[in-house]
Parts: C-alpha cells; structure tokens; sequence
C-alpha cells in the first residue's frame, strides 16, 4: 500500500473511532444527567456549602463531557472529510 493509501486508511480509522467514542459519551451523558438531576432533587435547594459543591462539580463535569462529545463529533466529521479527498 502507498503511502498515501496509509495515510487515508489511518485517518478514516481515527474518524471511525471519534464517531464511536462520541456516540459511547453522548449516551454516557444522558445517564449521567439523568443522576445529576436526581442528585439535585433529593438535595432539594439545601443551601450547606457541600451540596452547593457537589452541585456545581456535577454540573461542570457534565458540560464537560459535553464538549468532549461535540470536539469528537467535529474531529470526526473533519478527519473524514480529510480522508476523502485523499
């Protein structure tokens, strides 16, 4: 295989993987927040300093993930778009 024949099989393999791993986390995140948001109903409003910091380290680590689904959505869809016009 050419060169260029490897350069386009791998980059199609990393576009595969970062569509695969992006699906995998997007459905991670639907449970995720689903727990979150049970998290804040049973913590009810409470105003103590722990569960006002759980609170805001729930909500970081799921914009977080979700951003790490979007960037994998986006490298995916520009590794792919690379390898095709190979």
């Amino acid at each position: 295989m050419s060169q260029l024949g490897q350069l386009k099989q791998s980059v199609s393999g990393v576009a595969d993987t970062a569509t695969k791993t992006g699906a995998q986390l997007a459905q991670f995140e639907k449970q995720f927040n689903s727990q979150r948001q049970q998290v804040q109903q049973l913590l009810g409003g409470s105003s103590q300093g722990k569960d006002r910091e759980v609170e805001r380290a729930l909500q970081s680590a799921s914009k977080a993930v979700k951003e790490a689904t979007a960037a994998l959505q986006n490298a995916a869809k520009v590794a792919r778009q690379y390898a095709q016009s190979l």
